[in-house]
């Protein structure tokens, strides 16, 4: 009736309960439980309403970027295991700037293909001179 009124936990808000709100507001920074409660309440509210961090542009733009980075850390690892340390070096130069999926894949097509260091710099080198 226009009255706040006592509740154990949110309606609005799945699963986030009293206790859960109250220790998060009177937070001075974003301590690891109240993330892990908010991922989890984030999680059910998802599942109530269809929707994924993928939905949202700016997380969608940082689990992208956050798997591409991995992806080129992995792809230096294998290049320093198949090849030397000098050639991931290399590599994580070329990679840099990179964020085509294709042109990663096709980096790690060249670890498995290519029989010397030089022989796979110089498909990846080739790479950014096509334009791929």
């Amino acid at each position: 009736d226009g009255a706040y009124r006592t509740a154990p936990e949110s309606r609005a808000f799945p699963g986030w309960t009293a206790a859960e709100i109250h220790a998060a507001l009177n937070e001075w920074t974003l301590s690891e439980r109240t993330s892990a409660v908010l991922e989890r309440v984030g999680t059910a509210l998802g599942e109530r309403e269809g929707t994924g961090p993928d939905h949202d542009p700016l997380l969608r733009s940082q689990r992208r970027r956050e798997f591409e980075r991995g992806r080129k850390e992995e792809l230096c690892r294998l290049a320093a295991r198949k090849f030397d340390d000098a050639t991931a070096r290399q590599l994580a130069v070329l990679l840099e700037h990179a964020a085509d999926m294709e042109r990663l894949t096709r980096a790690g097509i060249g670890i498995v293909e290519c029989r010397t260091a030089a022989e796979f710099l110089d498909r990846v080198a080739g790479q950014d001179a096509r334009g791929g």
